[in-house]
Order: C-alpha cells, then structure tokens, then sequence
C-alpha cells in the first residue's frame, strides 16, 4: 500500500466525491464534513483544502492553516501550519490511508509552503485512535491543553527537518 496515497490541493474536479463523504455519528464530535468547510476555507488565503487521494479516489480530506489561533505563544505563527477537519470517509477507514496520508504531509507541506518548520493539530482527548495515528506518523503531543467549546484538546507537532 505505501506510496499509493497522495495529497493534492482541493480542486472542484473533488466535489461530488467530498460532497458524498461519510462519517459515523461519533466521528462528527471531533471533525467536519468536507462539505461543510471547504467554501469558507477557499475564501481564505491562510486555509489550503486538501484532498487525501488513493491512486486517483479521494478518501479523505483536511485543511492546512497559516496563522490559526492554535498558534500560541509556543508556535512561531509565520512559520506554522495547523491541520484542521481531518477525515477519511467511512468505507475507506481502517485502511492506514490517514495514516499514510500524515506520514507524506512533511514532504507535500516543504513543497506547499516552503519557509514552514512546524506542523501542530489539536485532537480531542477522547479521540484516542486519532491520538495514536498522529504519534504513530511522527507528531508529538507538546504537553499544552486547549478547551474549545466544552472539549479538551491536546495540541501536537511535528518539527519539519
């Protein structure tokens, strides 16, 4: 399976597969549906929607964020870019696609925007199988916690280089 998941800017070529994305009742708590972000996020010139393809299917879906208010004190917010709305639709999980897809973001975001050296999410501390897909792709959890609405987040990174 390695290398046969690819990540690509959003285009509107994507939008009757994103628009028919799937998730289970307890994964919409912790992400968006594709659907429900992507306008805003093509509006914004710090948001890059990303399409996770498997060979030429898209699977899954994120945005890359410049200068989000994740960005705290901790985070050189020119420098960094947060992952938001992480998803890959339903028949595609458990296949190692987001796995895969976070373990070739470093090279896809040297190549987006080159001056970034520090990717970071905030994942749900009831989201335990996200947790262990980004530790296991190399991010690290920081230590720095986050409430946002009544849900605790645990910020992670990954250090480009």
């Amino acid at each position: 399976m390695k290398n046969s998941i690819r990540l690509t800017r959003y285009d509107q070529q994507y939008d009757d597969a994103l628009a028919n994305f799937s998730l289970t009742g307890e994964q919409f708590r912790f992400t968006a549906m594709p659907a429900e972000v992507i306008e805003e996020a093509i509006q914004n010139e710090n948001k890059y929607p990303i399409v996770i393809l498997y060979e030429d299917t898209p699977v899954g879906f994120f945005i890359l964020h410049r200068y989000s208010e994740y960005a705290d004190e901790h985070v050189n917010r020119e420098r960094s870019l947060l992952i938001r709305a992480l998803s890959i639709s339903t028949e595609y999980q458990g296949k190692g696609y987001g796995l895969e897809a976070m373990q070739v973001l470093p090279s896809f975001v040297q190549q987006l925007v080159p001056d970034i050296n520090e990717i970071i999410l905030a994942v749900n501390e009831e989201n335990v199988a996200a947790q262990k897909l980004y530790l296991k792709a190399g991010f690290v959890d920081t230590g720095r916690r986050l409430v946002k609405g009544q849900l605790l987040q645990f910020i992670f990174h990954y250090k480009m280089g």
